[in-house]
């Protein structure tokens, strides 16, 4: 681990994460503007250039229509990225939200609302997934709500957990004596003091998001065409995997790198907020 002691203090400066950093910011230009830097159209057919293995022409090969890998896995980043993202958004809200009222009130309501949380923990995730994708369909709307009505529990804990450490804390109850509301007291007092574990929550939130819905595409629960995942090209190159690595090998890669970059980026928050 390589650390530079600043002359102003204690101040470190962490170069190990700062690949990850570059990779992190490399992937949200690619999701925003993956026009600008694929090479080629995502879904434009070239029937001359079926299956071709990685050349100086297509970096990572085509695939059985002729459409370059690489471009794919550019815009594949939008997709896989955004709903990760939204995701990760949507339960971050909601499970502060619900942890907070439970925290808050505690007593039978409490006890209610954890029972709840428990139920669901206690469904198996690919069925609860599959429940959800038949309700709200296989879109990328739907596969957001999916992912989000999964993954809000733990951040939910988390938050609740955080609120009944600090209820007994002397600013909760000053704030109790001077008759403030549950809800002025959860967001004004309570909040502010949490938001470390809960943004460090959220910033495992999203690779375990770009897992799912990788997983669901490679299962075909996930996106359809014409949009294009990570999943779902790995889940068309699965048939191949012996004469055509490269259809698979690249999209997992893509979801290797993206994951792991998310963890690491994860583990400095944590280590930053200790």
């Amino acid at each position: 681990m390589f650390r530079l002691n600043t002359k102003r203090g204690s101040k470190k400066i962490n170069y190990n994460y700062l690949l990850f950093l570059i990779i992190l910011i490399s992937l949200i230009l690619f999701s925003i503007f993956p026009e600008f830097f694929a090479p080629y159209s995502p879904v434009e057919s070239n029937y001359d250039q079926l299956l071709k293995k990685p050349s100086k022409t297509n970096i990572f090969g085509t695939d059985e229509l002729g459409r370059d890998i690489l471009s794919r896995i550019i815009f594949g980043t939008r997709v896989s990225l955004s709903i990760a993202f939204f995701t990760s958004a949507i339960s971050l809200i909601f499970g502060v939200i619900y942890g907070l009222f439970s925290g808050i009130k505690g007593g039978i309501v409490d006890e209610i609302l954890m029972k709840i949380v428990d139920i669901f923990y206690s469904i198996p995730d690919l069925l609860l997934i599959s429940i959800f994708i038949l309700i709200f369909g296989r879109g990328i709307t739907g596969i957001i709500l999916a992912l989000s009505l999964l993954s809000w529990m733990r951040i939910a804990r988390i938050t609740r957990a955080n609120v009944i450490e600090l209820n007994n804390r002397p600013f909760v109850l000053s704030a109790k004596v001077m008759g403030f509301s549950d809800s002025r007291i959860a967001f004004k007092e309570i909040l502010p003091n949490i938001l470390a574990p809960i943004i460090v929550t959220f910033s495992f939130t999203i690779p375990s998001s770009i897992l799912a819905e990788s997983t669901l595409s490679f299962l075909g629960l996930g996106i359809s065409p014409p949009n294009v995942s990570w999943g779902l090209m790995a889940n068309n190159g699965w048939q191949g995997i012996r004469s055509f690595p490269h259809l698979i090998i690249f999209p997992c890669l893509a979801i290797f790198i993206s994951t792991i970059t998310f963890i690491k980026i994860g583990e400095y928050l944590k280590e930053r907020f200790k």
